[in-house]
């Protein structure tokens, strides 16, 4: 049961009274606790499925909108003089164009999740996806006047993102899909970067077990409440005015599938980590 086979059945033939009389009682909790998880299971899916509705039909009415006022527009430019009603057109075609753009962005990062391939497992040395990570990062991190401000005004520093690496030497390879990685890696950084608005510290460090590799990111930003910790890896679930919410949820789905771990800490007055653990060895 531990190990999660909770159709085992216990045989109660050649068992002392106390003993069968245990045995009973097991076979009941068993069968309540197997009840009780498809009871949950199936709630979950229902929730599941109407946060995706919810969080789709959000998504796909904001692009809408200025769609169906262009259509009006260029409904009552019917009545104005041809020279005014070219103007208008050009504008409303740029409108739609962008508009329409906005929505396939929308319907394709919705079936990229969807459409999560199988890992390819090959050998991969840790820090050296580290690496080539971060340095797709570094001209975002040091542009000066490149993100929002620390304060306000002319004389406000600009808001840099600085990167430490901590990689331990020794840190060694695993067996694991190097693009789906490096996917994950991003996506935590780039959540890295959301968090410090203002600027901070990004740390990236790795280290070396027997059976397994650890990549921590760390960031200074603000942390997380409780009801983001509890919902932070919630396909769809975002606190951000851009983005799906599919960041954090595909870097869950990434390490499922190499049959790794991943962990936050932080709380509302400091930082977040995120902790990454990857088996050595490709999953059987």
């Amino acid at each position: 049961m531990a190990g999660g086979d909770w159709n085992v059945r216990l045989d109660t033939v050649a068992a002392a009274k106390e003993i069968a009389d245990l045995t009973r009682a097991f076979e009941s909790m068993t069968r309540q606790l197997v009840d009780q998880r498809d009871r949950l299971l199936q709630a979950e899916r229902v929730a599941a499925w109407r946060e995706l509705a919810r969080r789709l039909a959000h998504e796909l009415k904001n692009p809408l909108f200025p769609l169906r006022l262009t259509v009006d527009n260029l409904r009552r430019a019917r009545a104005l003089a041809p020279q005014e009603f070219d103007e208008v057109f050009e504008e409303s075609l740029t409108t739609l164009a962008a508009g329409l753009a906005s929505l396939n962005t929308v319907i394709a990062r919705f079936s990229d999740f969807s459409r999560m391939p199988a890992p390819q497992f090959g050998p991969v040395r840790v820090n050296d996806l580290v690496r080539e990570t971060l340095d797709l990062f570094r001209a975002q991190a040091e542009a000066p006047g490149g993100g929002r401000q620390r304060g306000q005004g002319a004389d406000a520093d600009p808001a840099r993102v600085n990167i430490v690496m901590d990689l331990q030497d020794d840190a060694g390879v695993v067996q694991a899909d190097a693009e789906q990685i490096a996917r994950a890696l991003q996506n935590l950084v780039l959540n890295a970067f959301d968090a410090m608005p203002a600027g901070g510290d990004l740390v990236v460090r790795t280290r070396g077990a027997p059976d397994s590799v650890r990549i921590d990111v760390a960031d200074t930003g603000s942390g997380l409440t409780d009801e983001e910790r509890r919902r932070l890896f919630t396909p769809y679930y975002t606190t951000k005015q851009h983005g799906t919410g599919l960041g954090l949820a595909i870097v869950q789905s990434v390490v499922a599938d190499h049959h790794g771990r991943i962990s936050v800490d932080g709380g509302s007055e400091r930082g977040t980590t995120f902790h990454l653990d990857l088996p050595r060895e490709r999953p059987a």
